[in-house]
């Protein structure tokens, strides 16, 4: 669950993140803004390195958004605002998995695994509220947003959007 994937695979493989910006760059120039949601991203300098590389390819009418996965980007959620995002969106296993150093996938330890533990829930009001201040949205995906408590939490605490499981 950790290492070579989301953004950092991207940018350790340009060539690749090249032409999945050149391929949404195609789409965005049919008149359709695109929103580019950055994996598993740590760094205002993976966001920056992504936005040259779009720059560079003339990849203009797109909307630089991040994954909150880790507690990395929960802590430089500030910088990452300033850094000119529009969206922020909660990857809630990740976050849970990452903050409580639970292997979700370990038997072993399934049980301690609780996307509303009081570390989890602080980070995303945490976001939520740094969002909300500089005027970026907010919004969670996944299976957290299908569970009545954290719907509750996020709304109460001025979530922009839910997106919920079809059942």
């Amino acid at each position: 669950m950790l290492g070579m994937h989301g953004i950092r695979f991207g940018i350790k493989h340009p060539e690749f993140l090249k032409t999945e910006l050149e391929a949404l760059k195609r789409v965005s120039e049919k008149n359709k803004v695109i929103g580019l949601l950055l994996p598993q991203l740590i760094s205002v300098e993976e966001l920056r390195e992504v936005k040259r590389i779009a720059e560079e390819i003339g990849f203009k009418n797109v909307k630089h958004g991040v994954m909150i996965e880790t507690p990395a980007s929960v802590e430089i959620i500030g910088d990452l605002c300033n850094e000119g995002i529009k969206f922020a969106s909660f990857g809630t296993n990740d976050l849970t998995q990452y903050t409580l150093a639970i292997d979700r996938g370990n038997e072993k330890v399934q049980g301690l695994y609780n996307e509303l533990h009081p570390a989890v829930l602080s980070q995303i009001k945490r976001v939520i509220e740094v969002c909300k201040a500089r005027g970026v949205e907010s919004s969670i995906c996944g299976q957290a947003g299908s569970e009545k408590e954290m719907v509750k939490f996020l709304v109460e605490n001025g979530i922009n959007s839910i997106s919920v499981n079809a059942d």
